[in-house]
């Protein structure tokens, strides 16, 4: 089945589109992820194409999706709009009627664009997009045109968001950024027996092989606890945060943070930092790895309603996680 295309937009896919994209699906391990490689990054810098032609600024550099640790470890095809956030640019072939979207690029996107690649044509089809997915699946059908996109970004210029509390968005922040909300984690697990899965985050075991944990991970046993993780890439090192949840006495919460390597065997780079701020930016506490620690690990408490933040800063680069207990 093929996508009704009477709204789509045609682009060329230009010879230096096609060189970069070879030259980083050389580096993967198999044909298969050089396949998946080569063709995010033409859906890319096709919706980069476009987004230029319309005078929209883009930051290639900036996203995972350029960044070679990333490329292998994941599936992501995010351009960075500054000022605005990451537009997620998922490929598909002729004669599908669905785009799939994996669940880690569910985090800190402003849209999704579907490109139809035509390798053998050297063109492409910006068939549309949509502001947010809540499935694995997209259906091409459900698109809105190209031109609703650029509606959609006017108006996210218009009114862009600030994290509350004062916890306005830094390096390493997109505008808007959504407060990730443990309490629903626990409240779900209360009275569902599992906890709900928000964008952007995943099981433990689903970024790290259990051989990868440390054994001292494996601690607190009792009352209800949730456990999830999310990778963070730092320029050429990209690492796991892991998120776990207890329910205290008297409404408080126990939270532990730890990073990990993505890499078996390996360690944390020399100066990797991991902090937790507060809703007024202070340092509540802070760990720095020497290059010997498999992990690194800060326990902290809190009430119901109370904002923190999480940074994790190696050399110049900084990823940042805003929470509300």
């Amino acid at each position: 089945m093929t996508h009704d295309t009477y709204d789509a937009l045609t682009l060329p896919i230009t010879q230096g589109a096609r060189r970069t994209a070879l030259e980083f699906s050389q580096h993967q391990p198999t044909p298969t992820k050089a396949d998946r490689v080569r063709l995010n990054t033409l859906a890319v810098l096709v919706t980069h194409d476009y987004l230029q032609l319309m005078d929209i600024p883009t930051d290639l550099a900036s996203g995972d999706s350029w960044n070679p640790v990333m490329q292998a470890c994941s599936d992501v095809a995010d351009l960075e709009l500054p000022g605005l956030g990451r537009l997620e640019c998922r490929p598909v072939l002729p004669t599908v009627d669905r785009c799939p979207v994996p669940a880690e690029t569910w985090e800190d996107r402003v849209g999704y664009v579907v490109v139809q690649v035509d390798e053998l044509a050297h063109e492409a089809q910006i068939l549309g997009f949509v502001p947010a997915v809540t499935d694995e699946e997209l259906q091409l059908s459900e698109l809105r045109s190209p031109e609703a996109l650029l509606d959609h970004l006017y108006e996210l210029r218009q009114a862009q968001t600030v994290l509350p509390n004062a916890m306005l968005a830094r390096p390493g922040e997109t505008a808007g950024q959504v407060l990730t909300n443990l309490s629903n984690w626990l409240n779900t697990a209360l009275q569902q027996g599992q906890a709900a899965i928000e964008s952007g985050w995943q099981t433990v075991e689903q970024v790290l092989n259990a051989g990868e944990l440390s054994p001292a991970y494996a601690f607190r046993r009792g009352g209800t606890t949730v456990r999830r993780a999310k990778r963070l890439a730092l320029g050429e090192v990209v690492v796991a945060l892991v998120v776990d949840l207890r329910q205290a006495a008297e409404a408080q919460m126990e939270i532990r943070l730890q990073l990990h390597p993505i890499a078996a065997d390996a360690r944390l780079p020399n100066g990797l930092q991991l902090s937790v701020l507060d809703s007024s930016d202070a340092v509540v506490i802070d760990a720095t790895a020497t290059g010997a620690e498999d992990f690194l690990e800060l326990q902290i408490d809190g009430a119901p309603g109370e904002p923190f933040r999480v940074e994790v800063r190696f050399n110049s680069s900084l990823e940042t996680q805003a929470f509300v207990i």
